[in-house]
């Protein structure tokens, strides 16, 4: 249960990840590596920094509206819609986003 937990907190401060975006040109440059296990598995981590993202859109739609624009995603209204509807973790035109979380075992 303590792995599950974890997973509840990692996202809870989008410091970190915003401080990443600020960082990098695009998402082939970020790799967010969770410790899975326990029944956590990259569905929900990504689900879980998805709704993080959809609670303070518009600071991490601030902290590098590049990234997000790549995307096709113009404006941090977009990104919250986007991340409340689970699309940003389902849809195959969000795949660089997704994909730049890992989770090892």
């Amino acid at each position: 249960m303590k792995e599950r937990n974890r997973i509840f907190t990692l996202f809870k401060d989008l410091g970190q990840y915003k401080a990443y975006l600020r960082a990098i040109d695009n998402f082939d440059q970020l790799y967010i590596i969770q410790q899975g296990g326990r029944g956590v598995t990259r569905k929900q981590v990504i689900e879980k920094l998805e709704s993080a993202i959809a609670k303070d859109a518009e600071a991490v739609f601030d902290a590098k509206k590049s990234i997000w624009l790549n995307m096709k995603i113009g404006s941090y209204k977009k990104l919250e819609d986007l991340a409340k509807t689970k699309e940003l973790s389902t849809s195959t035109k969000y795949s660089s986003f997704q994909e730049s979380i890992k989770v090892t075992f």
